[in-house]
């Protein structure tokens, strides 16, 4: 079976992204011709909006490869101002079968039955004696249909709700274009994203949902290898589950490579690389997430949360007012420019955040009364006791050592440290960096727990 998205030279083997892969087909199909830029990136990117850096990362990338200089050319030739052209002699070795058709036949039996790949196409690529053979299989994603894909979307709206109500609709409306579709990666692979989350915020036990997340990622890949979504939900699940980092960044940049465009991934790629420490690549990240769903809150609230992990709280919460401009009643939005207010040494501005965010969540004035007065007698630290002795809020044992930090009862913290630990909870994934620890780090037993989190980093 050909490989995809393969260059062959000898026993030498390479293999590029796809998108640069459509690249060079592009350009080899017009040999000696001028391929305009806007040309390139309408018939490679489908028309949707990228800039002149992608295309030239791809056309880089492409000369690299294939162990060409831009600056004296055996294949990518760079026409100023005007695009580019292959000056190498190209020839098809293989016909190019007919597409597999996107919808079945009246009485076709089995969907699964049907290849997902809908063509392949073999050249052979000539310059000064050096031979290549090209192997490009086209990919045809699936489609589902109206009503299964409607579902999905709405299931993708209320994860990003991030409550138990939101996560319970999110699983319904994924439940059902799984029902709908049993055919659709993408649908496993939401339900594998809210079985995730749920477990992240200590809504359930990760010991309950890691086998479901795993399950339906795997599922999703089972279907289509070449899902990006389906790699997606498997990183994600890598991540907060096993908290193997090494693999979560192979399935990652995986599903990045597979659909440029797949907002999850780069949402999942900013929180593994913020759990490293590596928050100007995880910035950059999320950045890109904001860049795909710029509508959405919770794509500015993730941007803010990871700008203000590395420091940058002045840019967090420029990032939390432009949340606000698009939903003045985010409860996420509000509750996360407290936090920023409060790492930034702003106690004042951090409790009327979290005042606002707590009356937009549903908290009754009295309870709010009781707070302000927690607040005018002991600070913030008042405020964390009474949501400590709350009862019937779900709070991940992170979340809980992380309040016990701030309120100054330390073994208290360690401890909830150590059960989440040993429930493999997925917050804990940033012990390592998280703000609110470093009083801990010199602590024996934090430092067992650290070191278990960042075995696999």
């Amino acid at each position: 079976m050909p490989s995809l998205n393969l260059l062959l030279r000898g026993d030498r083997e390479v293999r590029v992204e796809p998108r640069v892969m459509d690249v060079l087909v592009q350009l080899a199909e017009r040999t000696g011709q001028v391929v305009s830029k806007e040309e390139l990136t309408e018939r490679v990117w489908q028309c949707r909006s990228v800039t002149d850096e992608v295309l030239t990362v791809a056309i880089y990338a492409l000369r690299k490869a294939l162990g060409d200089d831009a600056r004296r050319p055996r294949y990518v030739e760079t026409v100023s101002r005007r695009g580019y052209r292959w000056i190498a002699p190209a020839a098809p070795l293989l016909p190019t079968p007919p597409p597999v058709p996107v919808q079945p036949p009246a009485h076709r039996p089995s969907r699964a039955r049907w290849p997902m790949v809908a063509a392949t196409t073999a050249l052979a690529l000539f310059a000064a004696g050096a031979v290549w053979t090209v192997t490009v299989a086209r990919h045809t994603p699936h489609v589902p249909p109206a009503e299964a894909h409607e579902a999905y979307l709405k299931g993708r709206y209320f994860l990003d709700q991030r409550s138990i109500q939101g996560w319970r609709q999110a699983l319904e409306q994924f439940e059902r274009a799984v029902a709908l579709d049993s055919q659709d990666p993408a649908a496993q692979a939401g339900l594998a994203d809210t079985y995730s989350a749920m477990s992240d915020f200590g809504v359930a036990s990760p010991a309950e949902l890691r086998p479901r997340a795993m399950s339906a990622a795997r599922r999703a890949l089972e279907l289509d290898a070449r899902s990006a979504a389906g790699q997606e939900a498997l990183g994600r699940a890598q991540f907060l589950f096993d908290w193997d980092f090494a693999a979560a960044e192979r399935s990652l940049a995986r599903a990045v490579e597979l659909d440029a465009e797949y907002m999850p991934a780069y949402q999942s790629m900013a929180w593994l690389k913020s759990a490293r420490g590596q928050y100007a690549e995880a910035v950059a990240a999320a950045r890109r997430a904001l860049q795909l769903d710029p509508v959405n809150t919770a794509r500015y609230t993730e941007l803010a949360w990871v700008l203000g992990l590395g420091g940058h709280h002045g840019e967090a919460l420029h990032e939390l007012e432009r949340a606000l401009q698009l939903n003045p009643r985010s409860f996420p939005a509000c509750m996360m420019k407290g936090w920023a207010w409060e790492m930034a040494g702003q106690p004042d501005a951090a409790f009327a955040a979290y005042r606002e965010g707590l009356r937009l969540g549903g908290v009754s004035e009295e309870s709010l009364r009781n707070l302000e007065a927690d607040y005018r007698a002991q600070g913030l630290a008042g405020c964390y006791r009474r949501w400590l002795q709350r009862g019937g809020m779900p709070m991940s044992e992170t979340f809980r050592a992380q309040m016990y930090v701030r309120v100054g009862e330390l073994d208290h913290a360690i401890e909830s440290l150590e059960h989440a630990c040993q429930k493999g909870e997925g917050a804990l994934a940033w012990v390592n960096v998280e703000p609110s620890f470093r009083v801990l780090r010199s602590d024996p037993r934090f430092q067992r727990i650290a070191a278990r989190v960042g075995r696999r980093n």
